[in-house]
């Protein structure tokens, strides 16, 4: 049952793993689980949820460990318990050859001419990820697909999205409605915008 007619995609980044720890880009779906800090920031973000528990529908999930483990303890952290449905449309970059590489040898820009996952192709299939789901939801994914659906959103080329910064554990949020970017990679959440959620 849908409790709230809005429709409200509220993004989270997993927090801290191994993979950031060791400076590597990873689609790994058990590699690289949550550190004991990434545990604890997806705590604190639940925490700041807290208070529109009653408004989440539901908790979905790119399949790769630190996100589940992110949104596992996000939710029990806000209060709730629930399946965390996971959706492969929320999986990390699709890196090929680069998987499991340094950050600094990795390709910023151009992804498709190196077999890595198109940054506007990674956009679209982000924002059907959020269009499938009525509600408002909490999904949990990665820095690059939630910055290239913010950018798919803004109609960004990722050559000028340099200034978004998807940070472990931010909170990004939109209404998928009006196609509307409510928030960014934020570690807040202002009164008005909860209101607007909880309304």
């Amino acid at each position: 049952m849908i409790k709230n007619r809005k429709n409200i995609a509220i993004l989270v980044r997993h927090g801290e793993s191994l993979a950031n720890v060791r400076k590597i880009v990873s689609e790994d779906i058990d590699g690289f689980p949550l550190t004991e800090l990434g545990v604890k920031q997806a705590v604190k973000t639940g925490k700041l949820l807290e208070s529109i528990s009653s408004s989440v529908n539901l908790f979905i999930s790119s399949p790769i460990i630190r996100a589940v483990q992110t949104g596992l303890n996000v939710m029990k952290s806000m209060g709730l318990e629930m399946d965390v449905i996971r959706d492969d449309l929320l999986t990390e970059t699709r890196f090929g050859k680069y998987n499991n590489i340094s950050f600094s040898e990795f390709p910023k820009f151009h992804k498709r001419e190196f077999g890595i996952e198109a940054f506007e192709d990674n956009g679209k299939r982000m924002m059907e990820a959020i269009k499938k789901y009525p509600g408002i939801n909490i999904y949990f994914s990665h820095a690059l697909p939630i910055k290239a659906l913010i950018c798919n959103i803004m109609g960004l080329e990722e050559e000028d999205s340099g200034g978004i910064q998807i940070e472990n554990s931010s909170i990004s949020v939109i209404d998928v409605v009006e196609n509307k970017i409510l928030s960014i990679g934020s570690h807040h959440i202002s009164e008005s915008l909860i209101n607007f959620i909880n309304s």
